[in-house]
């Protein structure tokens, strides 16, 4: 049983993401996993002496003891050699040492060494174990971020019993997991919400839940909401309500078939005092498209976009108004070349996606998505959030602006400058689109604020 002294929520020094692969499984699949605390023998996450690289992160305890580092073991127990590490990343652990430690760890510890700094790892909300067996027996795996497919855990439809606990970020108004049949946060779902008074809950036997959800579990999303930008991005470094085309904005249209146009707020005919509040409508053809394809070759980068150069730490707001027709399929673009590129977006109400926020990335003509935002079919208003801080981004979605759902985050290595702006898409046989887009704001943290958001930050 979990604690329920909230005292102790704030001990997690370090959070380490472990891989079985190289370059953290990025050009060959495998699983992954994130550790915390010690963890005597890695058989018991999913890892037997087959982890080759590591993310490791400052926890949201590190301040209270900056000099934590992570000590892996050759032996189970914490016995034999071992490899002390600091936060930051490690793409191929047989590099890091003059002794050969890739595929060799067989235990974990976390304990304080020297002075050290390095990544955050950001917020955790919640804590959730999941275990292969009931009773919270057998192989177990933590999850502190949205999983779009529980094969990269190595728990692809095998989990039989949960723990959840408050995390050190939990927010005061609640939060809740929810467990998916399939992947990409697909068909039926168990949802499991911790009030503002709970604080940790357990589900021993998910086969004999009124809900079965026994061995078929293969996506899991943490919703938790937030309020604005948080206390980071304060200052408003740009800010386009598109009453015309500025100098900024750099127009990509590959095919040349795709329109823009900008309008102004009118009353009875007459433009309204606040004629400067604009808004930007792309056009799209059927089949054009941001992304490679399945097979990395049969898909097309046609789509429409609007992008200006950034650089630097940064939180990027749109506001979208949705058609009658809810024919929308657009939102924001991070953009550093047609091989590493991220969308945030709202789809379509025709489109398969049926309307739903989706995070996705796009690295080296594979695709894959990191996180989902639901509540926006059939709604007037859409507003998109995307926040970057180093290499790590996070997605948000909200339909008033002001209460934000979690969309996802990941860690993308985009070295400086990239670009950011809108983009509008019609995938597939769907009909043209058209995508408005009422306002792009971006903020950024009061000592980068100084310039215009377009110049290249040192």
């Amino acid at each position: 049983m979990f604690p329920i002294d909230g005292s102790k929520l704030r001990t997690i020094h370090l959070v380490a993401e472990v891989f079985e692969h190289p370059q953290f499984n990025r050009f060959t699949p495998g699983i992954r996993g994130v550790v915390y605390q010690p963890t005597p023998y890695t058989r018991d996450i999913g890892f037997n002496d087959n982890i080759s690289s590591i993310r490791l992160y400052r926890g949201p305890g590190f301040a209270s003891t900056p000099n934590y580092k992570m000590i892996c073991y050759e032996d189970s127990n914490f016995r034999g050699r071992r490899l002390v590490l600091s936060p930051g990343f490690y793409g191929h652990l047989d590099l890091v040492s003059h002794g050969s430690f890739g595929d060799r760890i067989s235990s974990i510890n976390f304990a304080p060494m020297s002075t050290t700094s390095g990544p955050d790892y950001g917020t955790i909300p919640l804590i959730v174990n999941v275990y292969r067996d009931t009773n919270f027996r057998g192989r177990w795996a933590t999850v502190l971020r949205d999983v779009a497919l529980t094969t990269e855990i190595g728990m692809q439809d095998v989990i039989s019993s949960i723990k959840i606990r408050r995390g050190p970020d939990f927010p005061p108004t609640g939060c809740k997991v929810i467990f998916y049949e399939h992947i990409n946060f697909e068909g039926q779902a168990l949802t499991v919400e911790l009030s503002p008074i709970d604080y940790y809950k357990e589900l021993p036997d998910l086969h004999t839940q009124s809900q079965f959800f026994g061995d078929i579990i293969s996506s899991i999303k943490i919703e938790s909401w937030t309020s604005g930008s948080g206390l980071l991005f304060t200052e408003l470094a740009f800010s386009d309500e598109f009453d015309s085309l500025r100098p900024e904005w750099r127009w990509v249209d590959p095919r040349g078939d795709c329109q823009h146009s900008f309008g102004a707020h009118q009353q009875g005919g007459i433009l309204t005092a606040a004629a400067s509040e604009g808004w930007l409508d792309i056009r799209v053809p059927s089949d054009h498209d941001l992304w490679w394809g399945g097979g990395g070759a049969d898909g097309n980068l046609d789509g429409a976009r609007m992008i200006q150069p950034i650089s630097g730490d940064f939180s990027i707001q749109v506001k979208m108004t949705a058609s009658e027709q809810q024919k929308e399929h657009g939102g924001i673009l991070v953009w550093k070349n047609e091989n590493l590129f991220l969308r945030h977006e709202k789809t379509s109400d025709l489109h398969a996606f049926r309307g739903d926020v989706r995070f996705e990335r796009h690295i080296y003509r594979r695709s894959g998505l990191i996180g989902r935002g639901t509540g926006h079919r059939g709604k007037r208003f859409h507003f998109l959030r995307l926040d970057r801080i180093g290499h790590e981004f996070s997605a948000y979605c909200s339909t008033d602006g002001v209460q934000w759902q979690t969309c996802g985050t990941d860690f993308i290595v985009m070295h400086d400058p990239i670009e950011v702006g809108v983009h509008a898409l019609s995938p597939g046989p769907i009909p043209p689109t058209t995508t408005r887009f009422d306002y792009f704001r971006i903020l950024r943290r009061p000592a980068l604020a100084a310039g215009p958001a377009s110049s290249i930050i040192p």
